[in-house]
């Protein structure tokens, strides 16, 4: 924070004592500027930061706006009155969506000591559109006396934007500033509210693409763990209950609430999603009917690859086999070179006791992606089943050597060991 009093401005006096406080105040930038890395990096925030010295120009103009709006306003009654600059140090940090902005926000408050806080922008109505920043005033240190000078508080303002408020902001600043652009220019006017006002769409658009993103992603982890915890159960009883350690089967949940909007009005991502949490909770004949659908609209050639994968998934979870195989079929003619789906399709021709079928399928999957360890796991059990114990060791401790804390892989290693001793 700078206080300089209105009657004393001097350009001269002012550039002087600038740049002789400058190194300090660049010293105390540098401190906030590590501190603040050090926060948002613990927290794993994926961020940009950026530190700034106010420029002596940018300032000494800011001093004279400031200065003039005292003066209009004011009525001193014998108080010598001062301008006050809490911006002179400035953090900027940019996030790629909106949620992040509200966590670093948090972050910040959490771990510095905020003398103040603005919203930027929540003052415009639905119609107006304008620059938008949340302002931070931090405490840094004081009181200090700066060059004979005391400081009652070191401050600083730290910005939180997204990248596109940030672009706006620049923008906007070479426009209204530096170009001395007008804001009484209508047309002019007006595309900038036009561009701003798409930015901020954007904005919320990428935030809602995002959400449905990690909601999908949530959903297909949470699908492929019930996949493979099937696959399990069913190894339980193939190779003996001793060898492993498998996870409590789900609990039944409640019927999915079918919505009652017509599926013909939803688009392919809303299906998909209520597909994949109608097939998490069990309700295998909801979601191979969506997947069906889904189908039915002749998507892309990936989709209808993706779309075939997860029912075909489905039929599995419903022990339908040959309805399973079908599926994994054909979404190997439209991708021939996934790995993933060769070994789904071996999962379920070991599932219908086709061992040389799939001895084939998991060894492509592997020629395909050599450190795919479930191809490994499931391979090693195959050969284990075929009595061929050495190649089932091999993969075994291939399988370890990927991922060595899986203790029903140790377990069956163990067997398998025990079977090459006699």
């Amino acid at each position: 924070m700078i206080r300089i009093p209105i009657k004393a401005i001097s350009k001269e006096t002012l550039e002087k004592r600038y740049y002789t406080v400058a190194p300090l105040y660049e010293g105390m930038l540098d401190g906030l500027y590590q501190d603040v890395q050090r926060i948002l990096n613990e927290a794993g925030m994926k961020v940009t930061v950026r530190k700034r010295l106010k420029s002596f120009e940018s300032l000494f103009s800011k001093v004279l706006k400031k200065a003039r709006q005292i003066r209009l306003y004011s009525h001193f009654e014998g108080i010598e009155p001062t301008v006050v600059i809490t911006d002179f140090l400035g953090i900027r940090i940019v996030c790629p969506f909106l949620e992040d902005t509200i966590k670093v926000e948090d972050l910040i408050r959490r771990n510095l000591e905020v003398v103040e806080q603005e919203y930027k922008g929540e003052e415009y109505s639905p119609h107006e559109f304008g620059y938008v920043s949340t302002h931070i005033i931090v405490k840094i240190g004081g009181p200090q006396e700066v060059e004979g000078v005391l400081q009652e508080e070191i401050l600083a303002e730290i910005q939180i934007r997204t990248i596109l408020q940030d672009a706006w902001a620049e923008v906007e600043h070479e426009l209204m500033y530096k170009a001395e652009f007008t804001p009484f220019d209508e047309p002019l006017r007006r595309k900038l509210s036009a561009v701003n006002a798409n930015l901020s769409l954007s904005d919320i658009i990428f935030q809602e693409i995002r959400d449905y993103q990690r909601k999908l992603q949530q959903e297909l982890r949470t699908r492929r763990k019930s996949f493979l915890q099937k696959i399990q159960a069913e190894s339980i009883e193939t190779i003996g209950e001793d060898v492993f350690l498998s996870n409590p089967p789900p609990a039944s949940t409640p019927p999915l609430v079918v919505s009652k909007e017509s599926l013909f009005y939803q688009t392919l991502d809303n299906l998909l999603l209520e597909a994949l949490t109608a097939h998490n909770q069990q309700q295998y004949s909801r979601a191979i009917e969506l997947y069906t659908h889904i189908l039915h609209r002749k998507p892309k050639r990936s989709i209808r690859a993706l779309v075939y994968i997860h029912r075909g998934m489905a039929f599995f979870g419903e022990s339908n086999y040959d309805k399973a195989l079908e599926d994994f079929t054909a979404a190997i003619n439209l991708e021939p070179e996934n790995p993933r789906i060769y070994f789904y399709r071996g999962v379920v021709q070991r599932f219908r006791k086709d061992l040389n079928g799939a001895l084939l399928d998991l060894s492509r999957s592997l020629e395909l992606d050599p450190y795919h360890f479930d191809s490994l796991y499931n391979r090693a059990q195959v050969y284990f089943s075929l009595g061929n114990y050495v190649q089932a060791a091999e993969d075994c401790r291939q399988a370890l050597a990927l991922k060595p804390k899986i203790p029903e892989a140790r377990r069956f290693l163990q067997v398998i060991e025990q079977k090459l001793r006699f």
